[in-house]
């Protein structure tokens, strides 16, 4: 170490404050990594590395990019979830006594980003934090980039683990190992990925959380922001406002006031449900195309979009909250015009949100200053076109909005109409806004006349027809003067420059003018960026007002984005209540019916309730329709009670407070989890948090074991659920369980109608009363293209299987009402040792982990009986 240079001490010695982020080290036009920060960086930016001392033992990595074209290469680490360090020199190197000063001035993260050239504009960039202690996990989280805050606590890990799927943040701060305890990492991501930060203990003591959070608010009580009762709250939102405070350094961005909310103001909707639903992303993958949010959005805007994810994540259970919603939405189906005007209107409104975060900073560009002054000239439009409309709601927002025309005449009067993209070369003020700038710009303007003016007064003066003046940044303006007229050269022309051809010179006049003309341009530049900082200074004065108006433009832009899909798609107004009553006619499915799948896509009617129709069993063929049959139902209540129209000709909802589904599942061989795994664990947490409030959605339970295991589980999931009182739609390919209506007289037996003329089956898609004991699977394999020897083979195979099924179907049921009544009488005469021991187990406080580890143990031991 010995053999650095002064420059490698001082970045070695920065280096050592940012461990955990790679150190962009500006260095003249550069930012230049070392070392370790070189070789990670080259290899994920793609970029040359070299190194310094080639010759020497110790030669040091080296890579680096230009400083004005830095934002790509900082946006693709932050995009593969790396932090950087930005260090600047903080002094003129021109008049630096040995090495230039330098100093980080922010730390970048991949939850913490404000430049909207790093961020999906449609998506929300969360930093969260979580805060274990005990049985009470604490939750806060924000988007820098819009000034979000908002806050809760929760009393079992499994609730905190689903809200962290809901919002999927770039990046989790959580305790070190010793604060947090038993709870893993692994736990906290076990649905989602995130750079993950751990933050010293002491960062979450209550006491200095709550400190942090006062000073930041600059309040003397966290009272009036509903944190007082909740202390686990107080902590993950006072290390997560320190944490910005530490990487943002002197650009801390204004948020909003933190707000407390409780889940429970919400229906819940569990990863799997996210998942199996495909409300954000396709269940291939992560983009957009194929689910509810690509049907539902029409938004005009980037804040409108984000809203709209938001909603679809977080539908209401309060009547009132969803029917202001809808009345909005319908007075936009009714007033075509309005809408039409209003959409037009908002598709000039720029994302405000993350203007005013940015402009908040001195990251800030004339062009976002010009960007929200001609978005206040359309939210000024937009507040006037919905005033007087016959809809509560909408008057409310109307009065709401703060057209901002103060701000936007300020702005009017300073920026220019096309402002540049950086401040760095100025050009970004207006005439008349400052008059010793207006006095040096109309010398840079005259300039060129003057040269010109000098040149033709010094040809007449000297003769020299050839004589010309020109300039270069080396150099600065000088007379030019060729070998062959050096005899007509005055006396009072100043050599200062010899060529090969000619000689240059300067005289007095030309050399004050110079002097002038050059103190102008960078008396100009500094004065345009004096007047811009300071004009950007009053507009992030106001970001509280403009977020507010942000957020009712926002909005407005959902309701007429859910209108233009109702009217475009002909959903129907769901009337909504508090019964359990769930019925639809002529119901589709939202999102495959926008497909192009060849076939017209068929409706059914559905009827759930509470008395005779509680749980629907739904047989039929692979390939006929169940599966997107169940789940257009579940999208249907989620849509309504997020305060949309739904597909169907008619809609009545009973409000539901969660919604389980159970439809498929895949390997998650990373976890160890086999198929049938991951199915049991998913159907023991809808077992364990199900109420008679909810809708279960389940499509073949028990089909990942073998057929006799599967069909046990899957009707004693369905007794479960019709005793529970849950509404339920089952889909299955065990006929057996039609028998269940014997026993259990609030199901209903169902099935997908298949046309069968003996060799060929067309699917109907229509849903039936009445179970079916067909399951086609011969005519679906020959539909697919399975070999015909194959396929007369296979029916020899299943005549055989028919025959023993149907001895064995009447053994086991053998008139009973109960598919397991023989075997529990069995049991009950069993002497065996085990059976005292699985009485005596505590299956209420089992998890499901827990009860497969038992189950284990228990076959371990009966096998060595």
């Amino acid at each position: 170490m010995s053999t650095e240079t002064p420059m490698l001490k001082q970045y070695v010695a920065i280096k050592k404050e940012y461990p955990d982020s790679i150190l962009f080290f500006r260095l003249g036009d550069f930012y230049e990594m070392f070392y370790e920060d070189a070789k990670v960086a080259s290899k994920v930016l793609g970029i040359a590395l070299t190194s310094r001392n080639k010759s020497g033992k110790n030669p040091v990595p080296l890579c680096g990019v230009p400083h004005h074209s830095a934002e790509p290469y900082l946006a693709k680490l932050l995009k593969e979830g790396y932090k950087v360090a930005v260090c600047e020199q903080v002094e003129d190197p021109k008049t630096a006594k040995g090495v230039v000063k330098r100093k980080v001035v922010r730390v970048l993260t991949p939850g913490a980003i404000i430049d909207t050239e790093k961020l999906d504009s449609k998506t929300n960039n969360y930093l969260a934090s979580v805060y274990v202690n005990n049985d009470s996990y604490g939750f806060a989280y924000t988007d820098i980039s819009t000034g979000i805050f908002r806050t809760t606590s929760f009393d079992s890990l499994e609730a905190l683990i689903d809200e962290l799927s809901q919002i999927e943040p770039k990046e989790l701060l959580i305790q070190d190992d010793e604060g947090r305890g038993v709870v893993t990492k692994a736990e906290l991501l076990r649905s989602h990925n995130a750079l993950v930060t751990e933050l010293d203990s002491w960062i979450w003591d209550i006491d200095r959380s709550k400190e942090v959070l006062l000073d930041h608010l600059s309040a003397k009580t966290l009272e009036p922001f509903g944190l007082e009762e909740h202390p686990s709250s107080i902590s993950a939102s006072g290390a997560l406002i320190q944490y910005l405070k530490d990487t943002q350094l002197e650009e801390m961005p204004p948020l909003d006031e933190p707000s407390y909310y409780e889940k429970s103001e919400y229906l819940l909707v569990d990863d799997s449900t996210k998942r199996n639903l495909e409300l954000l992303k396709n269940i291939r993958g992560d983009s957009e195309e194929g689910t509810l949010f690509w049907v539902l959005d029409e938004t005009m805007t980037a804040m409108g979009a984000r809203l709209l994810k938001f909603w679809i994540s977080n539908p209401l259970i309060k009547i009132k909250d969803i029917e202001i919603r809808l009345d909005a939405i319908e007075e936009f189906k009714g007033n075509p015009r309005l809408k039409s005007d209003l959409r037009a209107a908002l598709k000039n409104v720029s994302d405000i949100e993350r203007l005013i975060g940015r402009i908040s900073t001195t990251s800030a560009r004339p062009r976002d200053l010009g960007a929200l002054r001609d978005s206040s000239t359309h939210i000024a439009e937009i507040k006037n076109k919905i005033e007087g409309t016959d809809t509560k709601i909408l008057n409310q927002i109307s009065n709401s909005i703060d057209d901002l025309s103060d701000i936007r005449e300020m702005l009017e009067r300073v920026i220019v109409d096309e402002p540049p993209v950086s401040s760095r070369d100025g050009g970004m003020i207006k005439e008349g806004v400052n008059l010793t700038l207006d006095e040096l710009r109309a010398i840079r303007r005259d300039g060129k006349k003057w040269i010109a003016e000098l040149e033709s007064k010094e040809k007449e003066s000297t003769g020299i027809s050839s004589l010309k003046i020109g300039y270069n940044k080396v150099f600065g303006y000088y007379i030019e003067v060729t070998k062959t007229h050096l005899s007509s050269v005055p006396e009072y022309f100043i050599r200062k420059q010899t060529l090969v051809n000619a000689e240059r010179y300067i005289t007095q006049e030309l050399k004050e003018y110079e002097e002038k003309l050059l103190g102008a341009e960078d008396k100009i530049l500094d004065i345009e960026r004096e007047l811009f900082e300071h004009t950007r200074v009053k507009v992030a004065g106001e970001s509280e007002r403009i977020r507010r108006t942000a957020s009712l433009i926002a909005t407005i832009d959902v309701f007429c984005s859910l209108s233009e899909v109702a009217e475009k798609y002909d959903y129907v107004r769901p009337k909504i209540s508090n019964n359990k009553v769930l019925e639809l006619k002529n119901n589709r499915h939202p999102v495959i019916e926008r497909m192009d799948l060849g076939e017209g896509f068929v409706p059914n009617d559905i009827k759930l309730d509470s008395k005779e129709n509680q749980v629907l069993i739904i047989t039929g063929p692979n390939m006929a329709g169940k599966s997107t049959l169940i789940r257009q139902v579940a999208l249907s209540v989620l849509m309504a009670q997020m305060g949309s129209f739904v597909p169907a000709s008619e809609a009545a909802i009973g409000i539901a407070d969660r919604i389980f589904t159970r439809v498929g599942a895949s390997d998650n061989l990373a976890k160890g989890h086999s198929t049938f795994m991951v199915e049991m664990v998913e159907t023991a947490y809808i077992l364990r948090h199900a109420t008679d409030k909810s809708l279960v959605i389940l499509d073949e339970i028990g089909r990942g074991t073998s057929t006799f295991d599967g069909m046990s589980i899957a009707w004693a999931v369905a007794e479960f659920l019709h005793d529970l009182g849950s509404r339920t739609l089952f889909a299955t390919h065990y006929h057996e369980l039609a028998e269940l209506v014997i026993s259990k007289k609030r199901t209903k037996n169902y099935n997908i109608y298949v046309k069968d003329n003996g060799e060929k089956i067309i699917f109907l898609r229509k849903l039936i009363p009445g179970a079916t004991s067909h399951s086609y699977g011969i005519q679906v394999a020959k539909l697919a293209g399975v070999p015909e020897r194959v396929i007369k083979s296979a029916r020899k195979v299943l005549l055989n299987l028919e025959k023993s099924q149907s001895l064995l179907r009447d053994s086991i049921l053998g008139g009973q009402a109960s598919l397991f009544a023989e075997n529990e009488n069995a049991l009950e005469t069993t002497e065996h040792p085990l059976i005292e021991e699985i009485k005596e187990l505590d299956t209420n406080s089992m998890t499901p982990l827990d009860a497969l580890t038992k189950l284990a143990e228990l076959k371990k031991k009966m096998e060595e009986d």
